[in-house]
């Protein structure tokens, strides 16, 4: 088995099914999914359990333990030589694990690869894009952002089970991850974007407040040896002001224009490309998933 796509899934019946598609539609087909239930209490699991191909394993978890748990459990449970990550309310590019395999089985020694992401509206259009400019691995910047797009990595099943999410983080395990290994870690960044991400659909102020909560531990945990205890107080005043900004673009409705600010916007060219991808996933037939299992905004 080459890859294994972990898919843990919690509450996402809206968008599940354009996930499982997305593996489906890959160009790379030699690989399992596995679903993880993550306690869901909708209809997410029925959905997960309505997909009939012997590559694909549905893993019931039976309560919400977050996503950290659920990711080393994944790991764990991998027969693939690599494994992908893929968020339940997003979707993957036929060319990502294509691209990203072939980056690992050329270069021994990397061990992560990234790629840069599509940004898409509410209605499911492309708005913009990430993660296009090489990562700053210097120590400052692994404290101030991610060094990689978390949803968007794969990398050697062996790695993950050598570096096992911190179980109590559920806001920041990818951060605190990074911060652990990244003296160590040997990754490459693929400025193509090859990953589709329902930011404007999963915004929410609650989640960031508690994102920001989890960064301030980080910078307290990790900041006075990097940076020194100076820059780790302006780091935390920072993100105190920024979840209060965030706090008054919620009340004002302009959540649109949270997301967009943080992604640069896409020409013509890019934007009909994304849009020819997205189209090949969404219209890809799953044994078990009808077409009428498809997204639909409850928000719009």
């Amino acid at each position: 088995m080459k890859v294994t796509i972990g898919l843990p899934f919690f509450n996402n019946q809206a968008t599940l099914a354009d996930a499982i598609r997305s593996v489906f539609a890959q160009t790379e087909q030699d690989w399992e999914l596995l679903l993880v239930d993550d306690g869901s209490t909708d209809n997410s699991a029925a959905v997960a359990a309505r997909v009939r191909d012997p590559r694909v394993r549905l893993l019931k978890g039976g309560e919400n333990r977050g996503l950290a748990v659920r990711l080393n459990q994944i790991a764990a449970a991998a027969n693939g030589q690599y494994l992908a990550r893929l968020d339940g309310d997003d979707m993957m590019h036929p060319q990502r694990l294509a691209r990203q395999i072939e980056i690992l089985e050329s270069q021994p020694g990397i061990d992560l690869v990234g790629t840069a992401m599509y940004s898409l509206d509410l209605e499911d259009r492309p708005r913009g894009m990430r993660g296009i400019t090489p990562p700053d691995a210097r120590p400052a910047s692994v404290l101030r952002r991610a060094l990689l797009l978390h949803a968007t990595i794969t990398g050697r099943a062996a790695w993950f089970r050598r570096n096992p999410y911190s179980e109590r983080r559920h806001r920041s395990e990818d951060r605190e991850l990074y911060l652990r290994t990244f003296r160590s870690l040997s990754f490459v960044q693929l400025p193509e974007a090859l990953y589709f991400c329902r930011e404007e659909f999963s915004v929410r102020l609650d989640k960031y407040l508690a994102s920001c909560r989890e960064d301030r531990s980080l910078f307290l945990e990790y900041g006075p040896q990097l940076v020194g205890p100076a820059r780790t107080a302006a780091l935390w005043l920072m993100s105190v002001l920024k979840g209060e900004v965030y706090r008054v673009c919620i009340s004002l409705h302009a959540e649109r224009f949270l997301v967009r600010r943080r992604n640069t916007p896409l020409t013509d060219q890019q934007s009909d490309a994304a849009m020819e991808a997205l189209s090949r996933v969404q219209t890809t037939a799953v044994p078990g998933l009808q077409p009428a299992d498809k997204f639909t905004c409850v928000a719009c």
